[in-house]
């Protein structure tokens, strides 16, 4: 099973009283990048993402308002997703925050996901959280991973990205 989850964070005022938002992301498919996307473009302006994977740096205090996602693999989410939420979580808890997951299981737990991929102190204080659905995207899985999924994913439906979903968090962070 693969799940990929996603935090959202929003920016400080600007020069240009502007709100800032960071969504703070790790995507291993491409799913997470692909909702992250959407989310960015149902927020409007002032919102950057940031590829927790690439960068190791950025300064929090930059920003209004963070969200935070990344893929869980085997019921775990990715280390640098993980790490990025445990070094930064004295200003993640300043900050409004919210919290995302994309997973391929359709019968998925949302709060569960959520509970063992960020820290208990993050989960309580975030905004919104959400399960956006997720995709299998077979062209970019090496050999085991297709082989895992096979076997997990004896789906009976397909499963996709939930764009509403996406939507309903965007609207949660903004009326916040």
């Amino acid at each position: 099973m693969i799940t990929e989850i996603v935090y959202f964070w929003s920016g400080r005022e600007g020069a240009d009283d502007h709100m800032r938002t960071l969504i703070a992301y790790s995507s291993t498919l491409g799913c997470t990048e692909q909702c992250a996307s959407r989310l960015k473009a149902d927020l409007g302006n002032g919102v950057e993402m940031f590829r927790i994977s690439r960068r190791r740096r950025i300064n929090l205090q930059d920003y209004d308002t963070i969200i935070i996602g990344g893929s869980i693999h085997e019921g775990t989410i990715q280390r640098s997703v993980r790490y990025f939420c445990e070094n930064h979580l004295g200003v993640l808890l300043m900050k409004p925050v919210g919290l995302f997951v994309c997973c391929t299981d359709p019968e998925a737990d949302e709060n569960r996901l959520i509970d063992i991929a960020f820290p208990e102190e993050l989960v309580e204080h975030a905004l919104a959280s959400g399960f956006f659905g997720g995709e299998l995207n077979m062209k970019k899985m090496n050999l085991l991973q297709k082989i895992m999924t096979r076997k997990a994913a004896r789906l009976q439906t397909e499963p996709e990205i939930d764009f509403q979903k996406i939507l309903e968090f965007a609207r949660t962070l903004q009326e916040a």
